[in-house]
């Protein structure tokens, strides 16, 4: 009787093993799903705000005021005379929903540069990185070759255009000066070398805009429609295979349970 007990289990344990090995690799399949799936939606959703904030910007193409303007007045909420290309950045983030988010409410330019540094958002002009739309991209406006940022923009084109021989990025931004290079106080649209004697660029951002759409960082629960599949998947897997084993068990143990009650 004992060895037939024995017997009894080491089966049970076995067939519990065959078929947890097989919600294992089915869950596998999905979790890669899963993750392919969600890395879709993440690209989606940026590319669709990166869409969105470069259309912001573009629709204040033309604009023209000295340094009290609606951007400085949304900023600190009066008017006030300060430089502004790092608020217009900002100000176009908040229209789109991903202030605070994706991009912060900033003044200055180091500072700005500094908040997607210490997200490991923030690549050199050096590194190999290559700019995507809706990016930030922080300017030396000296040329002097030094690391000093001056200016800020928003990155309008991804990757890079030969003009010229000369590399560049476009790129809008405000507190800057029209097409010809005068003044200081427009919203306009250019190129940016990024190599040769004019090089300008010093660094770029690149933010998180799906974080802005909800779809990073969500809490769910089994039962919310909005829980992803996968997780819904594994829980209803859980609950088959212990099923399973516990009738499997009753079954294979209920003769040794008869002649015992009896």
């Amino acid at each position: 009787m004992k060895k037939k007990t024995t017997f009894i289990k080491a089966v049970s344990v076995i067939l519990a093993a065959i078929m947890l090995f097989g919600v294992c690799t089915s869950s596998a399949f999905a979790y890669s799903e899963v993750i392919e799936k969600r890395k879709t939606q993440k690209e989606e959703a940026r590319a669709a705000l990166a869409d969105e904030i470069v259309a912001a910007a573009r629709a204040q193409i033309g604009f023209y005021e000295n340094n009290i303007n609606k951007f400085t007045s949304w900023y600190y909420g009066y008017d006030t005379d300060a430089y502004w290309c790092t608020v217009f950045v900002s100000w176009c983030a908040d229209q789109v929903g991903a202030l605070g988010t994706a991009v912060p409410k900033r003044a200055a330019c180091s500072s700005m540069k500094n908040w997607f540094k210490t997200r490991g958002e923030y690549y050199p002009a050096s590194s190999s990185y290559i700019p995507q739309k809706g990016d930030i991209v922080f300017l030396n406006t000296a040329v002097d070759g030094s690391d000093d940022i001056h200016h800020v923009e928003i990155v309008t084109q991804s990757g890079f255009i030969t003009k010229n021989r000369t590399v560049n990025i476009r790129s809008i931004g405000g507190n800057t000066s029209d097409l010809n290079y005068n003044g200081s106080e427009y919203v306009t649209e250019k190129y940016r070398p990024v190599n040769g004697s004019r090089a300008a660029v010093v660094g770029y951002a690149h933010p998180s805009y799906d974080k802005s759409t909800g779809i990073i960082g969500a809490s769910y629960s089994f039962a919310d429609d909005n829980c992803p599949a996968f997780f819904k998947y594994i829980y209803a897997k859980m609950l088959e295979m212990l099923f399973r084993i516990e009738n499997f068990f009753e079954y294979c143990t209920k003769p040794i349970r008869i002649k015992a009650e009896a």
